[in-house]
């Protein structure tokens, strides 16, 4: 009792300090680059929508020339004359019709500022679920090398069992090498059990960094799911998965991008008001001492320009062409991405219930193996179990314990699949993207 006091003493500090999956996946939305370049993609298509609205809006533009001129015209009768000329004027020019280009440009600008936008919840939603997928690799392979590092201890307390018996003259040779070849096998599983732990924890600190054990981390439990009935779960996908919300304001954004290419069909319609003033043009001269030398002429004027393009080499039509592709390349990926979630959803689903009933079997098979275990061992201290017999139970009995690892997470990684193809990973677990 005092030896478990002690031990949950220490464990306790240790336990606090790790991080939660929560927690996890929380710092790597907060912080990691790819949510970042996803938000200013957003950013920056929110500032090219005054770009598009400022089809609306008028023109203004304000001119000033000034320089040498020489002139010979008829005006000044091919005199030649050499004056400073300048030139001013204000414009304001007001489109009136443009085929309904600033109208679909608006439409398209604000379906990409909605694709950008749904593209972040799509990254969190993804990142998410890799950040949970390698924690829980993480807890996993340290499971299985916990489990290879017993497995080792055992080979090496019957090896050293067996080489007493054979230098004593009452063990087989060919038990002992037998059991050194098991052993051997054993340390080879061990090293690949360190090495798979290395790379889990390799792969969660490009996601995280800081993490340097599995200790750091606590074991997640499974949850609640959106709903227990598989064609719900892939109904509940369609609408909430973040990938089909993007896939359906590109495809918004592909049709408007259609009807502004139509705009170049149409007339266009400008309205101009125009203001001007210009001094010492066309080298003419009053001829009259008590004048100023030199000419000067000013206005305005009030014009409806109308524009109708006939022809220019099929380049509208180009362009019309090349957007129509593209809307049906954006149905298809639609298509794709509904495809994709709803398989994948099917084998989380499937995966989520097969693995609940291989643990209830694998409990089972665990508790019967161990009881063997005892029972051989028994039976090796009266003489009527061999070694040989020892390590084949114990080879069933380590085998059921790294099944039930493996089907345990299984279960795990599932159920945060779950989440993420039916677009809940994050509100299930409160994890805020700002």
């Amino acid at each position: 009792m005092k030896r478990l006091t002690l031990l949950s003493m220490i464990a306790a500090p240790l336990l606090l300090n790790a991080m939660s999956i929560t927690e996890a996946v929380q710092k790597s939305v907060t912080t990691h680059p790819q949510i970042e370049m996803k938000k200013e993609d957003h950013l920056a298509q929110k500032g090219l929508l005054g770009r598009a609205e400022a089809g609306y809006l008028p023109s203004v533009d304000l001119s000033y020339a000034v320089g040498p001129e020489v002139t010979k015209t008829i005006d000044n009768n091919r005199e030649r004359e050499s004056l400073t000329r300048q030139e001013a004027s204000a414009a304001l020019v007001q489109n009136v019709f443009a085929g309904f280009e600033t109208e679909y440009g608006i439409k398209q600008q604000k379906a990409l500022i909605s694709s950008t936008q749904k593209a972040v919840q799509e990254s969190a939603n993804e990142l998410a679920l890799s950040t949970t997928t390698y924690y829980i690799e993480v807890l996993r392979t340290h499971e299985l090398l916990n489990i290879a590092k017993d497995n080792v201890a055992v080979h090496k307390k019957y090896l050293s069992q067996i080489d007493e018996k054979v230098k004593a003259g009452v063990g087989r040779s060919s038990d002992y090498k037998q059991t050194l070849a098991r052993y051997e096998n054993a340390l080879s599983i061990e090293y690949l059990a360190q090495q798979n732990y290395d790379n889990a924890l390799s792969s969660l600190e490009r996601i995280i960094p800081g993490v340097a054990a599995a200790t750091d981390l606590q074991k997640p439990s499974v949850g609640n799911i959106p709903s227990n009935n598989l064609a719900e779960l892939v109904e509940i996908a369609m609408k909430n998965n973040p990938k089909i919300h993007v896939s359906q304001a590109d495809i918004e954004a592909a049709s408007a991008a259609v009807k502004r290419a139509e705009a170049p069909f149409y007339p266009r319609a400008d309205i101009k008001l125009e203001a001007y003033w210009n001094k010492n043009v066309h080298g003419i001269s009053t001829g009259e001492p008590s004048f100023s030398p030199y000419e000067e002429d000013s206005g305005y004027n009030a014009l409806l320009y109308l524009k109708y393009n006939i022809f220019n080499g099929f380049a509208d039509k180009a362009i019309k062409e090349s957007n129509q592709h593209r809307l049906l390349n954006k149905h298809s990926t639609l298509a794709d991405a509904r495809k994709y979630i709803q398989a994948y959803t099917e084998i989380a689903w499937q995966t989520f219930e097969s693995t609940k009933e291989q643990l209830v079997h694998l409990d089972n098979t665990i508790k019967s193996s161990g009881e063997t275990v005892a029972d051989y061992e028994k039976e090796h201290e009266l003489g009527r179990r061999s070694i040989i017999d020892l390590l084949n139970i114990e080879l069933e009995y380590n085998s059921a314990k790294n099944r039930k690892v493996t089907a345990e997470y299984d279960r795990l990684i599932a159920y945060y699949q779950i989440l993420a193809y039916t677009g809940k990973i994050l509100e299930e677990m409160s994890v805020s993207v700002e």
